[in-house]
């Protein structure tokens, strides 16, 4: 991931992004931008997200994110809002197939 594509999908970049939106850009960026952390993100055979933080005493749990289709659909208007050109926009929905095993779609879907 370039610098440029991770200082334009930062959640610093978006004051109103909900705090577990936060979560889920620090999980894809690989920084720990919420207390707890996630550790992990899993979707499951019925079609929603799940996440595991990492608390401070290292206890995990499972944390309901929500719908596949609604992770999908923030996170298409998050890349949407960043600005991301076509190649940004590949190396960002390459990311989250790679990370959480969901496909975004090109840009030019709705």
């Amino acid at each position: 991931m370039t610098d440029a594509l991770r200082t334009k999908l930062h959640p610093s970049r978006f004051p109103k992004m909900t705090p577990q939106l936060g979560a889920v850009m620090g999980f894809l960026l690989g920084e720990a931008l919420t207390e707890p952390a996630i550790s992990a993100l899993s979707v499951t055979p019925d079609g929603h997200v799940i996440a595991l933080p990492v608390g401070a005493d290292g206890i995990e749990h499972a944390i309901y994110i929500g719908s596949v289709a609604d992770l999908r659909a923030n996170l298409r208007r998050l890349g949407m809002a960043a600005g991301l050109d076509d190649a940004q926009w590949a190396a960002f929905e390459g990311l989250v197939r790679e990370r959480v095993g969901i496909a975004l779609g090109g840009l030019e879907q709705s």
